[in-house]
């Protein structure tokens, strides 16, 4: 029977995994978050800042991933729901690997997120 209320997966990695995988070259990590998030908390270690509020957003991920739509990609933001929207709406844009980190970078209720974990961050230079 057809749910209405059914979403649809979003494909998850926790941080951990997130960072282990942009380490070695597995994924390209792209924090959508805003600049004034971006100088509260700083980034993750290997992530690529760009905002989903940039008008450019879609040429600037075609860049980052050298126009590869079948390489895998992790999204990461505060706490993992507008990262999750990105990953979940890419694919009709023609990203065929996109993922949501879960947690983001602060946490959800469900999961701790890169910071709680310490795992690495850089400052945003702006």
């Amino acid at each position: 029977m057809f749910n209405l209320f059914q979403k649809p997966a979003i494909t998850e990695i926790d941080p951990k995994t997130a960072h282990e995988e942009a380490k070695k070259g597995e994924l390209v990590l792209v924090d959508v978050r805003s600049p004034n998030e971006w100088m509260k908390t700083g980034l993750a270690e290997p992530a690529v800042p760009i905002s989903l509020q940039d008008p450019q957003f879609l040429q600037k991920l075609e860049e980052v991933t050298g126009g590869d739509r079948d390489r895998k990609v992790a999204f990461i933001c505060a706490s993992g729901a507008r990262s999750g929207q990105v990953a979940l709406a890419l694919p009709q844009y023609g990203w065929n690997n996109a993922v949501n980190v879960a947690g983001g970078m602060t946490g959800s209720f469900r999961t701790p997120g890169w910071i709680q974990l310490g795992l690495p961050t850089k400052p945003y230079g702006g």
